[in-house]
């Protein structure tokens, strides 16, 4: 695993509207988080993992929860959990709220001694989805094993607000835009929607479509296939 090198503070400040001074200080003290990161670098190499699938901008995701100071954020996808750790320590140090996590395992089906298998996002043998997380961050996550279609309608029937919506699992476009809709019912204005399509520069339609029927713009993460907006 390697530490995210040129954080995109522009991007966290598009979102969330605050002063330049403000979303620098957040992505620094992101940065700072030196022991959060030598722990889950220590639990990756545990497992031989240098290159694992994990979000490209885990410190913008600190910022945004520290800036934003949601009470529930709900992510989908957790593999290793570098996104999770990232925002479970902003919850912390906020003081306040949940992280409602979905994750269906994807187990590997060939031996894990080649590097296609080692740079994917299949969990490693007697592991569980989040195992990089810190056992002293977990007290605020909540983290569901399942599919994504049955357990965001629940968590759109359990929780009166979201805050930070954060989407990074592989998906099609038609199933995307129905979870979207759920969630975003619960999203009051300010809140911030994110989507990873995977590729660079590649904007994820249903996003896209989300952000249009809002009359809201979206912006990109420099270098990523991540888009996000925020609602008016």
């Amino acid at each position: 695993m390697h530490a995210e090198s040129d954080p995109d503070g522009a991007w966290v400040r598009a979102l969330t509207g605050a002063p330049a001074v403000r979303s620098e200080a957040a992505v620094a003290e992101a940065r700072a988080e030196a022991r959060l990161f030598r722990h889950i670098s220590r639990e990756h190499a545990r497992e031989g993992r240098e290159s694992y699938g994990e979000i490209a901008a885990p410190l913008e995701l600190y910022a945004l929860v520290r800036l934003l100071r949601p009470r529930h954020v709900v992510e989908v996808g957790v593999s290793s959990g570098v996104s999770s750790a990232y925002l479970l320590a902003a919850l912390e140090r906020n003081r306040q709220g949940t992280l409602h996590s979905v994750d269906r395992p994807k187990r590997p089906v060939a031996p894990k001694s080649n590097d296609r298998a080692r740079s994917s996002w299949s969990l490693p043998a007697g592991r569980w989805p989040g195992w990089a997380v810190p056992a002293s961050l977990r007290p605020r996550w909540d983290l569901r094993v399942g599919d994504k279609a049955l357990v965001l309608p629940l968590l759109a029937e359990e929780l009166n607000e979201v805050g930070l919506f954060v989407y990074d699992v592989p998906h099609h476009d038609r199933a995307a835009r129905g979870e979207f809709r759920r969630i975003g019912a619960r999203m009051p204005t300010g809140a911030v929607a994110i989507s990873d399509h995977g590729t660079p520069g590649e904007e994820c339609r249903a996003l896209a479509r989300w952000a249009r029927d809002e009359g809201r713009p979206t912006s990109g993460r420099a270098g990523s296939g991540l888009f996000a907006f925020a609602k008016g």
